[in-house]
């Protein structure tokens, strides 16, 4: 973590080479479009193996990015943070009882990386490449409740997945004096050992430029 200033002390030194004098900043809402959830080749809980534990609707992103200035008229230095939640209720019933799982992730990460764009000053398609730090916690609430009269049993499980991951997005951009808007697609994944996350969304940012 201590080495994590390390990609913006060496985004800042390329703004101040590039002398353009201007960044712009964005902020955006993402819709998960795919099931998503932890796979683990090691099962480390009841749920871990599962890569389909949320889907559409179950949860939401948000983004805040900042884009630099290159030397490249094609290209800008991007750095960014994301936050992410999803909840979804599991049960199963049948003549004798009644399972339940009540289903929680919520996950952030900070990321920098390159923006690449081809097409006019005012529109155009762009895509990104990103790596960063990411953590996601999940948790689940599970209860047992028996029909024959047997005392309700409840548990509580959870585990966390942090480690380097990697961000792919794919849109376009629009332009209208200083106001921007980005739809993309997002491809956010991250591993530690066995396990893996990967998410897959729609993302809508607006944003603005900055002049100095």
């Amino acid at each position: 973590m201590k080495y994590l200033f390390l990609p913006l002390f060496f985004l800042l030194t390329q703004v101040v080479l590039a002398q353009d004098n201007s960044f712009s900043m964005r902020a955006g809402y993402s819709y998960p479009f795919a099931p998503y959830g932890v796979y683990s080749e090691d099962v480390t809980s009841a749920y871990a193996n599962n890569d389909f534990n949320f889907y559409r609707g179950d949860g939401y992103g948000v983004t805040f990015d900042a884009e630099l200035p290159s030397k490249y008229p094609f290209m800008k230095y991007r750095i960014g943070a994301f936050y992410s939640y999803a909840d979804r209720y599991d049960g199963y019933e049948d003549d004798f009882q009644i399972s339940e799982a009540w289903l929680y992730l919520t996950g952030f990460g900070i990321y920098s990386g390159l923006s690449f764009r081809a097409g006019w000053e005012h529109f155009g398609i762009t895509s990104t490449f990103a790596l960063g730090f990411y953590t996601y916690d999940y948790r689940a609430e599970l209860q047992y409740t028996s029909k024959l009269g047997v005392v309700p049993v409840s548990n509580n499980i959870g585990e966390s997945v942090s480690g380097p991951g990697g961000k792919f997005e794919l849109g376009l951009y629009g332009s209208w004096k200083r106001i921007n808007i980005y739809p993309s697609f997002q491809f956010l994944n991250t591993a530690r050992g066995s396990q893996s996350l990967l998410i897959k969304s729609f993302n809508l940012s607006l944003g603005y430029t900055f002049k100095y």
